[in-house]
C-alpha cells in the first residue's frame, strides 16, 4: 500500500467556477481535476470545497444579481447544485476517478455527535479513494445558521479531517497590499504573519466580496487563521493559472502563505473553533480579560458587564474587552435571559438571583478559545 504524503483541502471560489458556458467554467473544472489526478498519483489526498452552486442557479434562473431574499438564494443553490455536480462528475470520469458530493450545514458542525459523524463519513470516502466535493448546504441554511461562506467551511474542514494544508484558490495572485481590482499596480504580499502583522491585516481585511459569492479577502484570512489553529499550513493562490496546485507540490513560491506560532488546539477546542456564526457577545471588565487571557481562568458572571444577543445555553459567544476588541470565544453555560440577571454578580449571589443551582462559570476554560 502506497504511503500518503499529505492531505490537502482545496477551496475553489465562485469567480473561478462561474463562466459563460451554461453558468459554469467547464474548462477550469477539467483543468482542476487534471491537477487533482496528478496530485493523487504523487500520494496527496484531496478534498475539494467548491463554490459555484448559487452562480450556476443564477444562470439557470436568469438572475443578474445574487439574490438578497433568503428563499430565492436557497432556490438558486438547489437548482445550481445539480448542474455543478454533474460538471464535476463528467470531469472526474475523464480520468476514471470517483467523486462524491457532500453537503454540510452549520448544524453538522455545531452538534458534537454530527461533527464526529461527518468526520467519519469523509474519512471513509477518502479511504475508499473517493474525492469528496464539499459545499455548504445553502438550500437549507438560514442567514442565522450558516458558516458565512465556503472559505470558513474550508477552514473548519481543515480541522475536521486533520488536513496538512489548506489552499484557497482565487481570481487574484494572492493577498495584495491594495485591491488589485481597483489598483493595477498592487503588489503581492508573499508572507503574512498573523501574530505580528495585526494592524496591516485589519487594513487588508477591508476587501469586499464579488457579485457571485459572499467571501472577500477578510473571510479568506479568517479561514486560514482557523486552519492554522488546527495545524494546517495555509496558502491563498491564483487559481487562474493552469498548474497552480502542481506548482505548490513542487515547492514553487506562489501566492500568499499565512503563518502563526499559536499552539495547535486540542480536539474539543477544534470543534468549538469550527462552529460558524456566534449567537451573541459579552463585554468583559478588565479583571475578567486578565483572568482568561493571562491566567488561564474561566469566565465568571462577576466579570460580565454587558450581554448582547438572544441565545440559549451551549451557544457560541464572542468575548469583548471594554473597547470592543475580541479577546476570546466559547460555549456559554447560560442563556441570554439568565446572563442578563446574573452579570456582574459573585458566585454566591447567582443562586439567590436564579433560584436554582447552576454552573459557576459562564464559559469554562476548557470551552474557551483565546483570540
Amino acid at each position: 500500500m502506497k504511503r500518503i504524503k499529505e492531505r490537502w483541502v482545496v477551496k475553489v471560489g465562485s469567480s473561478l467556477i462561474s463562466g459563460n458556458d451554461e453558468g459554469i467554467n467547464k474548462l477550469f473544472i477539467l483543468n482542476l481535476v487534471s491537477q487533482v489526478n496528478y496530485l493523487l498519483n504523487h500520494n496527496i489526498e484531496i478534498i475539494i470545497i467548491s463554490s459555484g452552486a448559487v452562480a450556476k442557479g443564477m444562470h439557470e434562473l436568469k438572475l443578474s444579481e445574487r439574490p438578497s431574499s433568503l428563499h430565492l438564494l436557497q432556490a438558486a443553490a438547489a437548482v445550481g447544485q445539480l448542474g455543478l455536480v454533474n460538471c464535476y462528475q463528467e470531469a472526474f470520469n475523464e480520468f476514471k476517478l470517483k467523486a462524491a458530493q457532500v453537503l454540510i450545514s452549520h448544524d453538522d458542525i455545531a452538534n458534537r455527535e454530527r461533527y464526529l459523524n461527518a468526520r467519519r463519513s469523509l474519512q471513509t470516502l477518502i479511504a475508499l479513494g473517493v474525492i469528496p466535493i464539499v459545499n455548504e448546504n445553502d438550500s437549507v441554511a438560514t442567514e442565522e445558521i450558516t458558516f458565512g461562506d465556503n472559505d470558513m467551511l474550508a477552514g473548519a474542514l481543515s480541522g475536521l479531517i486533520s488536513a496538512d494544508k489548506l489552499i484557497i484558490l482565487t481570481d487574484q495572485q494572492g493577498v495584495c497590499d491594495s485591491d488589485p481590482k481597483e489598483n493595477k499596480s498592487a503588489d503581492l504580499i508573499p508572507l503574512i504573519d498573523l501574530d505580528q502583522d495585526k494592524e496591516n491585516i485589519d487594513k487588508l481585511m477591508e476587501g469586499t466580496s464579488g457579485i457571485l459569492g459572499r467571501g472577500g479577502i477578510k473571510t479568506k484570512i479568517k479561514a486560514c487563521s482557523l486552519a492554522l489553529e488546527f495545524g494546517a499550513k495555509t496558502l491563498i493562490a491564483d487559481g487562474r493559472e493552469e498548474d497552480t496546485l502542481i506548482s505548490i507540490l513542487k515547492g514553487h513560491k506562489i501566492g500568499t502563505s499565512l503563518i502563526s506560532q499559536r499552539a495547535i488546539l486540542p480536539s474539543r477546542k477544534q470543534w468549538i473553533a469550527s462552529q460558524g456564526s456566534p449567537s451573541g457577545n459579552l463585554t468583559l471588565d478588565e479583571g475578567a480579560v486578565e483572568a482568561i487571557s493571562n491566567r488561564g481562568g474561566s469566565l465568571l458572571p462577576v466579570g460580565v458587564k454587558e450581554v448582547n444577543g438572544d441565545f440559549a445555553r451551549g451557544s457560541l459567544l464572542i468575548c469583548l474587552d471594554t473597547i470592543g476588541n475580541e479577546v476570546a470565544r466559547g460555549l456559554s453555560n447560560f442563556s441570554s435571559e439568565e446572563l442578563l440577571k446574573i452579570r456582574g454578580k459573585r458566585s454566591k449571589e447567582v443562586l439567590e438571583e436564579l433560584g436554582y443551582p447552576t454552573d459557576e462559570e459562564v464559559i469554562h476554560r476548557d470551552n474557551l478559545i483565546l483570540n
